[in-house]
């Protein structure tokens, strides 16, 4: 059976350097229940440590969280990355990481950048930048992520920096993409306005929570599928079988 679900697509963790330190997963679920939402992915910059904690305590909860990643190419530009399971984003992930430079991060200037378990206990700190271009390109990027049974969503493509239409201005039509995200504190209606190309792809409305208050936004994505899983959230954003995906104001 078919059903509404309410997602967030893209959220940060306390191992993204430019996260507040509040976004740990406890706070991160519960900040997820007091919005209703029943599908989230945690989208760590070049990065997944911090997924398998959210993962289990969402479950617990009956949120669905997506394993994902958000990935900077060597275009600068910002993509989600989502896959099946925590195996396949385990292999992504590693593969991702050997094409980042090799830059320590410098915690004073980006952000400390904390692997944590359920609990938010810390286990260790992630010693290199995270907040770097891997050498791959967007194409190169999508290729992995989809031979892994992935599906790929270029992030926040309504923005001035670091978006698909900002720093290539391509159409992604032969990358295979999933959708398109915009920003959820804007109107997509007005977005479509500004970029009228994007009323050609699926949009959905993600929050990029870099911390707690940035869950309220002014609109929120719907799917209409039959699990939260990554085959129906393709199916949905294909417009197949009766699958769907909405943005609409929040009524929270």
């Amino acid at each position: 059976m078919l059903r509404w679900l309410k997602a967030d697509l893209h959220v940060h963790t306390v191992l993204s350097p430019c996260a507040e330190l509040e976004m740990g997963p406890r706070a991160i679920v519960q900040a997820a229940m007091a919005k209703g939402l029943g599908l989230l992915a945690i989208t760590d910059h070049n990065a997944w440590a911090n997924v398998a904690p959210v993962v289990a305590l969402a479950a617990r909860m009956g949120i669905a969280v997506l394993p994902g990643m958000e990935v900077q190419t060597k275009e600068e530009v910002h993509v989600l990355c989502f896959l099946p399971g925590l195996k396949e984003l385990q292999e992504v992930g590693k593969e991702i990481g050997r094409h980042l430079p090799p830059l320590e991060n410098r915690p004073e200037v980006f952000g400390d950048q904390i692997i944590v378990d359920e609990e938010e206990n810390i286990l260790s700190l992630e010693d290199k930048l995270l907040l770097s271009s891997v050498d791959l390109t967007l194409e190169q990027v999508a290729q992995i992520t989809q031979a892994a049974g992935g599906l790929i969503i270029p992030a926040h493509v309504d923005r001035p920096a670091f978006s698909l239409l900002s720093n290539l201005g391509m159409d992604p039509s032969g990358l295979n993409v999933a959708a398109l995200e915009i920003s959820a504190s804007h109107d997509p209606k007005m977005v479509c306005r500004e970029f009228p190309e994007l009323e050609h792809y699926t949009l959905v409305a993600s929050s990029d929570a870099h911390r707690l208050s940035d869950f309220k936004t002014p609109f929120v994505t719907f799917f209409y599928i039959a699990a939260p899983t990554l085959a129906e959230i393709a199916l949905a954003c294909a417009g197949r079988d009766g699958r769907k995906v909405v943005i609409v104001p929040e009524s929270r």
